[in-house]
């Protein structure tokens, strides 16, 4: 263990006397991976922790942004035309890609689409019965972004249609493109790994057992395991190569993504604050508060999942802090993660200043 190792390990320790409590009464466990300039400094593991991990929303960037990157760098005037020209079910005339990655296309911010969808669990027929679900969706006008799943779930139909592909053929272009062998999706809700590998999530009453290597997010499990907004699972290191390799495109050092520029039209700050912290499927920093603490500039980007899960990239510190957890388990209902997730990248700030 280096010195930054140590630092990083005595903050968890410290935990038991802070005001959030033990490590146990905010997550099962923890992995913090850290990289300066391109180069890993520290991988820390506190609590029980686990191989691979349910990446939940981190799918939105790891799978749709990718994948949306590498078609818009192609044709980037796409983002600003009707998305009624590729889905001519969709009835709305304003609704363009660049509304729905930037989350200000008026859509809802979820819905119980799991409890509509009947037959085998499998993802081409599901994806389908969802798709005329999501016909039915009317975007309302409003003056902030909505942070949505829903605007997701419009963006794979997108591309699925643009590209003429299912989500899993879309998937596999990008994880041989991009070379990601350690994430996956679960096809029918199937673990490609042995279930003692996966870290556990909720204890699901719908389900009536604790999910291990079978996605959390409902409307995911029902679509068979594969979506545009959750569904991943992978290692702490594999998520760190994909961040290295954005890292890359971003200063033009890797083609991956496609165009240098796109990268950056993704990753910067695409809406005035005043309606929203968005770049486009990327996050970017929330003031007073954000989850990636108070040392990541204002250029930051990244993402978070609802599992405990977070990837950040400061470009002005040269910063990847990634965290993997599964603070979900066994209840949702403990919100301590959202404290502790901030602390995690301040500490790594501070002690990459030491």
């Amino acid at each position: 263990m280096n010195a930054f190792e140590k630092k990083l390990a005595k903050r968890f320790a410290a935990l038991e006397s802070s005001a959030l409590g033990p490590l146990a009464g905010i997550t099962p466990g923890v992995v913090v991976d850290v990289h300066l300039r391109g180069r890993r400094v520290g991988l820390v593991r506190a609590g029980k922790t686990y191989p691979y991990y349910d990446l939940a929303s981190l799918t939105k960037i790891l799978f749709t942004g990718s994948r949306a990157m590498m078609h818009f760098s192609n044709h980037p005037s796409e983002l600003h035309e009707p998305v009624r020209s590729v889905l001519p079910w969709w009835k709305q005339r304003s609704t363009t890609p660049f509304g729905l990655m930037s989350h200000q296309a008026g859509l809802e911010w979820w819905l119980p689409v799991y409890k509509k969808l009947r037959g085998p669990v499998r993802p081409g027929p599901r994806w389908e019965q969802m798709k005329r679900q999501l016909a039915k969706v009317k975007p309302a006008r409003r003056a902030k972004a909505v942070y949505s799943d829903i605007d997701l779930w419009m963006m794979g139909a997108y591309l699925e249609a643009r590209l003429e592909g299912s989500l899993l053929e879309l998937w596999d272009d990008v994880a041989e493109r991009l070379e990601l062998g350690e994430l996956f999706f679960h096809p029918g809700n199937k673990p490609v790994k042995p279930r003692a590998q996966y870290a556990p999530t909720e204890h699901y009453p719908g389900r009536k057992r604790a999910m291990q290597g079978e996605v959390h997010d409902e409307n995911c499990w029902a679509l068979g395991g594969v979506a545009p907004h959750a569904g991943l699972f992978g290692d702490v290191e594999s998520v760190s190569d994909w961040g290295l390799k954005l890292r890359a495109a971003s200063l033009g050092e890797y083609d991956g993504f496609g165009s240098a520029k796109m990268v950056k039209h993704f990753t910067g700050r695409r809406l005035p604050r005043r309606q929203g912290d968005w770049g486009l499927c990327f996050m970017k920093p929330s003031r007073p508060k954000t989850s990636c603490g108070r040392y990541f500039s204002l250029r930051s980007f990244g993402h978070t999942g609802f599992t405990g899960t977070s990837l950040w990239f400061d470009p002005v510190k040269d910063l990847l802090v990634v965290i993997l957890s599964n603070r979900v388990h066994p209840t949702r209902e403990n919100a301590k993660f959202v404290q502790l997730r901030p602390m995690i990248h301040d500490w790594v700030c501070e002690s990459l200043a030491d």
